[in-house]
């Protein structure tokens, strides 16, 4: 897997054909990442709570642009300082940022992902929304993946994943790291996927409609 430097240029490049980040995004979330040799993302646990539609699920920090909120950045920014105590004004640098998706279950939603580099270290201090807040390794998630089965109100859902210490990362943030790992480079180790596993990388890649987070 590449070093964050290369990452950075990649990134950057990325951002040329991009463009500007819409500013009509309705959120934003920030993919934090640490290490020089083996990189680390860091991920939260969102807290359990009613009428949470993420309630549990292991995701990035972000969320809902507020009204004070000048750009998206700004909101990544924000919602990363209120989840898990993390100035990223001070303590990170922008690398960039990743196509914009909307969450299937929130399809009016624009949100977009951006790319951060922490500079130093920094402690990590949850908030409310987030039960905890931990680094994982980002090459360990490609050879992780599996078909996980999410229990929803309205019954089973079957849908790609990463085994993420026993839990699945899934839905939007899954789609989100696969954005990524097509830009760095899916780690050659990790074996290609089976069959079925591209027809649902294919399926994630859409927002496909069976997948709801």
């Amino acid at each position: 897997m590449r070093r964050i430097g290369e990452l950075a240029r990649d990134l950057a490049a990325v951002g040329r054909q991009l463009g500007t980040p819409p500013k009509s995004a309705k959120g934003a979330v920030s993919l934090v990442l640490r290490g020089r040799r083996s990189i680390e993302i860091l991920l939260i646990e969102r807290a359990e709570r009613e009428g949470d539609p993420w309630s549990g699920q292991l995701a990035f920090p972000g969320g809902r642009r507020k009204k004070d909120d000048r750009t998206p950045l700004d909101t990544a920014k924000r919602e990363t300082r209120e989840e898990v105590g993390l100035s990223l004004s001070r303590n990170a640098r922008l690398l960039g940022w990743l196509p914009a998706r909307a969450p299937a279950n929130r399809v009016e939603w624009v949100v977009v992902p951006f790319v951060f580099s922490l500079g130093r270290p920094a402690r990590l201090r949850p908030g409310e929304e987030a039960a905890r807040a931990f680094w994982a390794p980002l090459e360990a998630m490609p050879p992780s993946m599996y078909r996980a089965t999410i229990s929803l109100p309205m019954g089973d859902l079957e849908t790609p994943a990463f085994d993420i210490g026993g839990k699945p990362l899934w839905g939007f943030s899954f789609r989100v790291l696969c954005d990524l790992f097509d830009l760095v480079g899916w780690p050659a180790d990790s074996g290609p996927p089976s069959p079925a596993m591209e027809t649902v990388n294919r399926r994630a890649s859409r927002g496909g409609p069976d997948d709801r987070g």
